[in-house]
């Protein structure tokens, strides 16, 4: 869908005006992205009459595209047939991607930890597609989504700048005025508690490259919290610098001093879903060596808990969260969209997108929490990690035909 609504539109039906604002526009971001639980449209000029022609290009795009049957069959599937006595091949833009996609060790191994932990929700599903299951997708069902999920209802609309606040309300008003209300019951639900951890085993391509297609991933992932608090929110990102913030963290520098594996398969706290998850494990592992992972990432939790962890390590952390904090450097990244996207952690849930923004009163009672009670963390690291049921250990099996097999 989100390459569809880009291919033309009620307002501007050229096959493809995306293509054609990077030619002549003078944004500075013009893209889409699609999420586990979002998709956004953002565009940004610094020249204001750029930026309200984006800004119609896109509206127009999103609420009145095209959406003919062929624009289905060139961005999602369709069959080619090379020669006639050739069998029937798949095809279509998407659907090529993410074939490739599933070709990445990277793609797999987020794929997987994050699957583990939410079984039961949207979280469970690839929102890219699984190329085994795009070519279900029929017109119908394709047009009746946008229809659904594609309505001022379902939509959170952000503008960050310093032009008139009334121009931006006319530019809304004159695609918004024509809808009704529509309750399409987008909400995310939350993924009810394991009673007990699991284990997953997984077959993943590894590549034929020299010494890699014998390398096994394994990674162990825990629900953390339901909780939009923000406070609640900043303490476990504090808690996972501390523990995976940089090499010579202790978590990560146990895992990569072992010896069993060659990197960090996934980094930490996940922060932009509606419940967060910790992951952490080694790529590059003797499959037969997954359970002496595990038993380490235990090991060296129950060691910090017990032992406590270093109070400089702690207010260095805190340091670096809030020199990032004050700095707001997004680099190349226009600020607005680091904002919106900050926002959309708690606005698309149904919370204040407000709080995401404000650190202040957060800063001061983290430190004051930490002041009072010395053992915070080392708490949190009982309570999150050697108490909670709710994980997964994915092991992923190398498997250098994989990709010829699917």
């Amino acid at each position: 869908m989100e390459h569809s609504v880009l291919c033309g539109s009620r307002k501007y039906p050229v096959k493809e005006p995306f293509v054609e604002l990077m030619k002549g526009s003078l944004n500075t971001f013009l893209n889409a992205m699609t999420y586990p639980d979002k998709t956004c449209y953002p565009v940004a000029s610094t020249n204001l009459q750029d930026f309200y022609n984006l800004v119609d290009v896109y509206l127009d795009a999103v609420f009145y595209p095209k959406l003919s049957e062929e624009i289905l069959q060139q961005e999602g599937w369709h069959y080619e047939l090379e020669e006639v006595n050739n069998p029937l091949l798949y095809k279509g833009v998407v659907f090529n991607e993410m074939k490739g996609a599933y070709s990445s060790p990277d793609r797999i191994i987020s794929k997987s930890a994050q699957q583990s932990i939410f079984p039961d929700t949207t979280y469970a599903l690839d929102s890219g597609g699984d190329p085994r299951d795009i070519p279900q997708l029929t017109y119908e069902n394709f047009k009746r989504f946008h229809e659904c999920y594609y309505h001022p209802s379902n939509s959170f609309i952000f503008f960050y700048g310093d032009d008139d606040p009334r121009k931006r309300l006319e530019l809304l008003d004159h695609y918004l005025k024509d809808y009704e209300y529509n309750d399409c019951h987008s909400e995310v639900s939350l993924q009810s508690q394991f009673e007990e951890p699991k284990k997953i085993i997984q077959k993943y391509y590894a590549g034929k490259e020299s010494g890699k297609a014998n390398k096994g991933v394994v990674t162990v992932n825990w629900l953390l919290s339901n909780s939009l608090d923000r406070l609640e929110r900043f303490r476990l990102r504090l808690l996972d610098y501390v523990l995976l913030g940089n090499p010579a963290a202790p978590l990560w520098k146990a895992l990569i001093d072992s010896g069993l594996g060659e990197d960090l398969s996934t980094h930490g706290l996940s922060g932009g879903l509606r419940q967060l998850f910790f992951s952490t494990g080694l790529r590059g592992i003797a499959v037969e060596n997954a359970e002496k992972v595990e038993t380490l990432i235990f090991e060296t939790l129950q060691k910090l808990s017990r032992e406590g962890i270093e109070k400089d390590l702690i207010e260095s952390s805190l340091n670096t969260i809030e020199f990032s904090l004050r700095e707001n450097n997004t680099g190349s990244t226009p600020r607005g969209l680091s904002l919106m996207l900050r926002t959309l952690s708690t606005w698309l849930h149904g919370a204040d997108p407000i709080i995401s923004l404000k650190f202040e009163d957060t800063l001061s009672a983290i430190k004051a929490e930490l002041a009072s009670d010395e053992r915070l963390l080392e708490k949190m690291i009982e309570a999150l990690f050697l108490q909670n049921n709710h994980r997964a250990t994915v092991l992923l099996e190398p498997d250098d035909s994989l990709a010829e097999k699917e």
